[in-house]
């Protein structure tokens, strides 16, 4: 039984230990790690403490150290404490390396953010939520290294469950970029397929529109040459009408001037006989009677030319 409360105890000692720089000489200056409290501020064995009840308490500074502005960023990398009421802390004294015990630190940490609440934030506050995550694990990542070289290894465990936090939070930021990113993505797909249905729309109107307009373009044409062919039609039956009837003029024309020389014709022959007859002897004429029989009428009789009498005179008549 007293080896393992021998053991235990120098476990639990070894947690707070060093595991090097042990011993540091006063005149080397301390660089990268924060000074240790001023010697007045350790309490003796009576509890007796004189500066404990100071307002104001700044760290002391060893050997030629490098100033520091208050406002620098490795800063960030230190959780601030929280002063007591009445107490003022100044420099590097303003800032934690290890954190809180356990239970202080269940009590002040939350819970990891859910989707839900995230997709009501908008780009910025998300964006800045997501950066207070990444500062927030920097910080945990500094305290679990100093513990981790203190050798406080039953520390690790809340790290690691606020650390878990972070990332769940920063993980479901991302899942909500990732949603909005394809509800865009979705959106400008969509408005594409309507600018292209609108293009398409307008594109087929004006193609009918222009199949309507060379329509009534190759009616018109077709109109147009119907109408002229039905007038070159028409000119040409003009045309033909035009030409009989020039052609029965010359035919009138031509009857017209052929009837003098037929008369002319005629008359030569007349007076030849003539001549004729007077130098044949007299015969005398005999007229005959014609016989009229009653209820038929007699046909009048065709006028005889001077040729036909002569000849009658000469050679007979031929209707005896």
């Amino acid at each position: 039984m007293l080896t393992v409360l021998r053991r235990s105890c120098t476990r639990s000692s070894r947690l707070f230990s060093r595991n090097f720089a042990e011993i540091v000489p006063a005149a080397t200056p301390l660089k990268g790690t924060i000074d240790p409290p001023p010697p007045g501020a350790i309490t003796g064995p009576n509890g007796a403490n004189t500066e404990t009840n100071s307002k104001v308490v700044a760290p002391v500074r060893l050997g030629n150290r490098v100033p520091v502005r208050e406002d620098h960023g490795l800063y960030a990398f230190f959780r601030k404490k929280e002063p007591a009421p009445g107490q003022t802390l100044v420099g590097e004294a303003q800032y934690e390396t290890l954190g809180g015990t356990p239970n202080m630190e269940a009590i002040h940490s939350g819970r990891s953010w859910k989707a839900s609440e995230l997709r009501l934030k908008s780009f910025e506050d998300l964006h800045v939520l997501w950066y207070i995550l990444l500062r927030e694990r920097n910080l945990l990542a500094t305290q679990q290294e100093e513990v981790r070289r203190l050798g406080a290894l039953r520390l690790l465990q809340i790290f690691n469950r606020r650390t878990r936090m972070c990332r769940k939070s920063m993980a479901r930021i991302k899942y909500v970029m990732n949603e909005r990113r394809l509800a865009y993505e979705g959106a400008v797909k969509l408005a594409e397929e309507q600018k292209t249905a609108h293009t398409t729309k307008l594109v087929l109107q004006q193609q009918l529109a222009d199949h309507q307009k060379e329509r009534q373009e190759l009616f018109g044409r077709q109109r147009s040459s119907r109408l002229k062919l039905a007038a070159k039609r028409a000119a040409e039956k003009r045309a033909a009408k035009e030409q009989e009837q020039a052609e029965a003029a010359e035919e009138i024309q031509a009857v017209g001037e052929a009837a003098p020389l037929a008369e002319v014709a005629e008359a030569a022959p007349t007076v030849e006989s003539v001549e004729t007859k007077e130098d044949a002897p007299e015969t005398p004429k005999v007229e005959a009677v014609p016989s009229e029989k009653p209820g038929i009428k007699s046909s009048p009789r065709k006028l005889e030319s001077a040729t036909d009498v002569a000849s009658a005179g000469l050679f007979g008549s031929k209707h005896q």
